[in-house]
């Protein structure tokens, strides 16, 4: 891993002066846009895509989750100060950002394993449902999404929370999902499946907890590393645990099963004539309003407990109010415009 740095201080040199665009490139792979942007955006334009995206989003970030708890990745900007890895004057002082210190382990990433994922499906499905078969533009648009992953990696490195291979194994992860989840077919999901399926997972991962407490390991080693090596503690955040991704998404799934219980006919995509453009820009603009608004609001981190419950609560009704409220909005509202005019 010496090389890894070697490269991290090389990437943290070159791009000095575009600090701030580098911090950009990793919020474009932070893993909350693929709950509150991709998804909502996509369940607009296309329920099923939008539903693929949320499934690869979900499965992608838990899978995240339980390898970091098994491989035990380290992230560079605490790993340079393990005793005897350099001489006490000759530790790289690797910069640090605000956004630098993720209290999960490293390994792999996260940015890039869901945003690959992610990706992955909605690049595939733009070309498949287009029925896109020259091959300049098909290379054209595996180029973007090839740039994409190359840019976000770089960025993960820059702001010193991973090492290179950490990276990698997240980008090649991340593929195998996305490319995995074109060959899933969501429609004949019941909500059922969606309750079932979130409290598996749910119990796997608490299993694994179980275990690795049983094997003396303990879950939660990087928070007291992240703690003590991060410049500010101000930029510690919970919702950078693995415990905060898990209940993302548990309860984005159950919320996906409720929405669709709530609107079954969600199950078989749009029916009737397509929605006009600006029926779509609507829906969209409301859809952001939730899961934006929703982001911004952030639990009490004073008990724990509490915080993961106001989480699991907030992240389900989003995904309810995406799946089951916003056509039942723009539907009642366009219902009152027509009456009124009908009355005018």
């Amino acid at each position: 891993m010496f090389w890894g740095i070697s490269l991290i201080e090389d990437i943290q040199a070159r791009f000095q002066d575009y600090s701030g665009f580098m911090v950009f490139l990793s919020h474009v792979g932070d893993p909350r846009f693929a709950f509150t942007i991709y998804f909502p955006v996509a369940f607009v334009l296309h329920r099923s895509v939008g539903t693929r995206v949320l499934w690869a989003a979900v499965i992608s970030e838990w899978l995240n989750a339980v390898l970091k708890w098994l491989l035990h990745g380290e992230r560079p900007y605490w790993w340079v100060h393990h005793p005897g890895l350099y001489p006490e004057n000759a530790v790289p002082q690797l910069k640090q950002f605000n956004i630098t210190c993720e209290t999960g382990p490293g390994s792999p990433s996260g940015h890039a394993m869901i945003t690959s994922a992610v990706w992955y499906v909605l690049v595939s499905d733009f070309l498949h449902y287009r029925q896109i078969q020259s091959t300049v533009a098909r290379l054209i648009c595996w180029a973007v999404y090839l740039a994409v992953m190359c840019a976000v990696s770089v960025s993960r490195l820059f702001i010193a929370t991973h090492f290179p291979h950490q990276v990698f194994a997240g980008i090649l992860t991340g593929i195998f999902l996305g490319k995995a989840f074109n060959y899933v077919s969501t429609s004949s999901l019941r909500p059922v499946h969606y309750l079932v399926i979130s409290a598996t997972l749910a119990a796997v991962a608490a299993l694994m907890y179980g275990l690795l407490l049983s094997a003396g390991v303990d879950p939660l080693w990087s928070v007291a590393l992240a703690t003590r090596w991060c410049a500010y503690r101000e930029w510690i955040h919970l919702d950078t645990t693995l415990f905060y991704s898990l209940v993302r998404d548990v309860s984005s799934l159950a919320g996906l099963g409720l929405g669709i219980w709530l609107r079954p006919d969600q199950l078989t995509g749009m029916k009737g004539q397509p929605q006009s453009p600006v029926a779509a820009a609507v829906k969209i603009a409301l859809a952001l309003a939730v899961t934006l608004t929703s982001e911004r609001f952030k639990p009490f981190h004073d008990n724990s407990t509490m915080f993961y419950t106001v989480g699991f609560v907030k992240h389900s009704l989003t995904v309810v109010c995406i799946v089951a409220g916003i056509s039942v909005l723009y539907e009642g509202s366009v219902h009152v415009l027509n009456t009124q005019g009908v009355k005018s």
